[in-house]
């Protein structure tokens, strides 16, 4: 069968950025859950999304062979799915799917692959799974919908410092300086062509 073509750029994502989200999944006895987390759009239709071992969100996916991407603008939301678990009142349903009341737009995907992996940083290894899925149907509840992508809020908060460079003593500048160079590795990572080029005419500025 034919698979139709569905496109996930309808809830304003794009090819290539990281962007974050709070993903709904439910459990064998049909329990929701929600958790904020970064989705990487692989294309028109796919995603991939890195979870660690040990949540809940894993499981369900394992489970379900499902989940539902949404798209929330409301930051009490992602504390709230970040703290605790939320209330039923923060859900609703969707065909045979839970998803956010509040949020802007959703899609459902199916799982297509899992691969396990491990990771190797500072804090030391961890067990990582690489979810990838192809989204099964978008719904828009809201004209505008635009997910979080951190590479916009990176570039902000940088001009931020970069207004009070010289308005700040030598030690703070240099301070300044070294917060706006973290933000450029944010943006490095998870940032598209404009962002990176707005985050390098900004470090230009500095150096003149």
């Amino acid at each position: 069968m034919k698979r139709e073509m569905v496109d996930i750029r309808k809830v304003g994502m794009q090819k290539g950025l990281l962007y974050e989200t709070i993903i709904t999944t439910k459990n064998v006895d049909n329990i929701p859950n929600a958790a904020p987390i970064g989705v990487i759009c692989k294309s028109e239709e796919e995603i991939i999304v890195y979870l660690h071992h040990g949540s809940h969100t894993l499981d369900n996916i394992k489970l379900q062979k499902k989940f539902v991407v949404n798209i929330v603008k409301d930051p009490e939301t992602f504390v709230q799915c970040t703290i605790s678990d939320p209330s039923s009142e923060y859900f609703k349903k969707y065909k045979d799917q839970f998803v956010l009341r509040n949020a802007d737009g959703f899609f459902i995907t199916e799982l297509t692959d899992i691969k396990e992996v491990e990771k190797k940083d500072q804090l030391g290894v961890s067990r990582l799974s690489i979810i990838k899925a192809y989204a099964k149907e978008v719904i828009i509840n809201e004209k505008c919908v635009k997910p979080f992508n951190r590479a916009s809020f990176a570039v902000i908060e940088s001009l931020i410092y970069l207004t009070r460079l010289e308005l700040v003593d030598k030690d703070t500048r240099l301070q300044y300086i070294e917060r706006i160079r973290e933000m450029s590795k944010l943006v490095n990572k998870v940032g598209g062509s404009k962002h990176k080029k707005a985050m390098q005419n900004l470090l230009d500025s500095i150096e003149r």
